[in-house]
């Protein structure tokens, strides 16, 4: 199944399809295989001369990792929507979501484009250094992936998610809620 997938995602890549709507949905819609995702190969900052790398980040715990870029139209779009879902996350779990931009532009500018799109609870986080799409094997942005405490990645969706249905919405939350020590939510 893993090599159908690969070949899958390398032909829709050759033909120009990643960041098509529909080559998006079928990419996202094939299932994530075990892999461990490289969150230590990739630091961030936010913009105050800090620099963290994303296995530092997500503390060993489930994380929901958006990738996404101010270029990026679909981005642009679903950005309004993840900041709501980061608003109803309790302040407790609020910082198992991390929204990554992955610009090359001054940080000064990913906070002003995070601004005029009033997403208040999205913190500006943007790659400083390493290379997301190839530790965390995406294709396009947006990209968001589910991420377990040992690194594996549980989930994978290529494109923009709904994440205002409520059924995204619960299940989102509940994948970050997970004790992974014991197995129950918080």
């Amino acid at each position: 199944m893993r090599r159908l997938t690969d070949m899958l995602r390398a032909i829709a890549l050759r033909a120009g399809l990643a960041l098509c709507p529909l080559a998006a949905a079928a990419l996202a819609a094939m299932p994530a295989q075990a892999e461990t995702v490289r969150a230590a190969m990739v630091t961030v900052g936010d913009g105050s001369g800090r620099s963290h790398t994303l296995a530092a980040l997500m503390h060993g715990q489930p994380t929901i990792l958006h990738v996404w870029a101010t270029w990026c139209v679909p981005c642009r779009d679903e950005l309004p929507a993840v900041d709501r879902f980061a608003a109803g996350l309790g302040a407790g779990i609020r910082d198992r979501l991390i929204a990554v931009s992955v610009d090359t532009r001054p940080h000064a500018d990913i906070a002003a484009f995070l601004a005029e799109l009033d997403a208040s609870h999205l913190r500006p986080w943007q790659v400083t250094d390493g290379n997301a799409g190839t530790a965390f094997r995406l294709f396009g942005y947006p990209a968001t992936l589910l991420v377990a405490a040992d690194g594996t990645v549980v989930e994978r969706f290529a494109g923009p998610v709904d994440w205002d249905d409520p059924a995204v919405a619960m299940r989102f939350e509940a994948f970050v809620k997970v004790d992974q020590t014991s197995g129950l939510g918080d």
